[in-house]
């Protein structure tokens, strides 16, 4: 009995540091834990601006692209009506050229 009771005056001491050993330990892993939580939930918020401001210049680049294709639309149409123009220019000069030549032969 009186041997049981030294060992467990030894052993009894060694457990309590144990535990307070892990629960320091627990601790430490709880702040480890939460740190990494934090910069998960960092890391998250970042790729949700991410993705809301490639969205935005992906919204912007599209009427970019309609604005550009408006732009050149308008452009075929003016090149065709130049186009229109300079042919009844040239008519009415040829006509021009011979009455003038008729007038001038007589």
């Amino acid at each position: 009995m009186k041997s049981s009771t030294k060992l467990a005056t030894l052993i009894l001491p060694l457990v309590l540091l144990s535990a307070c050993a892990s629960t320091s330990e627990m601790a430490e892993l709880r702040a480890s834990i939460d740190a990494a939580q934090s910069t998960a939930d960092t890391a998250l918020a970042a790729s949700r601006n991410a993705q809301s401001s490639a969205n935005t210049a992906q919204s912007s680049a599209d009427t970019a692209q309609r604005t550009a294709n408006d732009a050149e639309t308008s452009a075929a149409k003016a090149q065709q009506s130049a186009d229109t123009a300079q042919k009844a220019a040239d008519r009415s000069n040829v006509k021009m050229d011979r009455m003038f030549e008729k007038a001038m032969s007589k």
